[in-house]
């Protein structure tokens, strides 16, 4: 009898999760084909946007010569290509997320979720740290240029610190768009950035000494002509 019972209860499992597993099969094949359609869809996209890039010669005219390039050659990778890729991820965590949503996993769908509510922070900040990076560099060969006309004390020394002060300060912002803690990070940048800007202000004053006395002489004999 118990024999009996315990093979019955064996059965009953049995036939459970079998009757499971075909109610799961349309489920999972609907899955499988949202996680098709949105890996073609996330190619398809990414590529397209890094074609438009290329053709738009951002590495060329933008990324050209820059700290970003240098980085992105150590990995084998353009930066119209980064972007084209993180296009297609963005795309393929939507369509993760919604093949999630229709087998109906609860937990795996609240993790995918959160990283789909995470991911424009992290593109944003990428973004940032780039264009950021372009900007300092650009900025940086600016005064580098204008404190070697006028023969500004210290010119390289004054643009290394500046240089470092602005790199710190978009890597800041960076991580504060990705949500880590920079408070710690804040306490050093502001004297710092005092610093920094103290001596640019001593090294053009003083740079500038000598352009102001020349353009008063030069003033001074146009006068006495006259």
């Amino acid at each position: 009898m118990v024999g009996e019972n315990i093979l019955e209860s064996i059965t009953t499992a049995l036939g459970n999760a079998l009757e499971t597993m075909i109610l799961a099969i349309p489920k999972i094949i609907g899955a499988i084909i949202v996680l098709i359609i949105g890996y073609i869809i996330g190619k398809i996209l990414g590529g397209l946007v890094q074609k438009i890039l290329e053709k738009a010669k951002v590495d060329d005219k933008i990324i050209k010569n820059t700290p970003i390039e240098k980085l992105l050659t150590t990995i084998n990778m353009s930066f119209s290509r980064l972007i084209g890729v993180l296009v297609s991820i963005f795309f393929y965590v939507v369509f993760i997320l919604a093949a999630i949503d229709i087998l109906g996993i609860e937990m795996l769908s609240n993790f995918v979720n959160q990283v789909l509510l995470y991911l424009p922070n992290l593109i944003a900040g990428i973004l940032i740290l780039v264009i950021g990076l372009i900007a300092v560099e650009w900025i940086t060969k600016f005064v580098q240029n204008t404190t070697k006309e006028y023969k500004v004390m210290s010119a390289d020394l004054v643009t290394m610190f500046l240089k470092a002060i602005l790199v710190l300060v978009v890597i800041v912002i960076t991580l504060d768009q990705w949500k880590i803690d920079t408070s710690i990070i804040y306490t050093f940048i502001q004297p710092l950035a005092w610093g920094v800007a103290a001596a640019i202000a001593v090294s053009f004053g003083w740079g500038f000494k000598d352009v102001i006395s020349d353009w008063s002489k030069k003033k001074a004999d146009e006068w006495n002509k006259k």
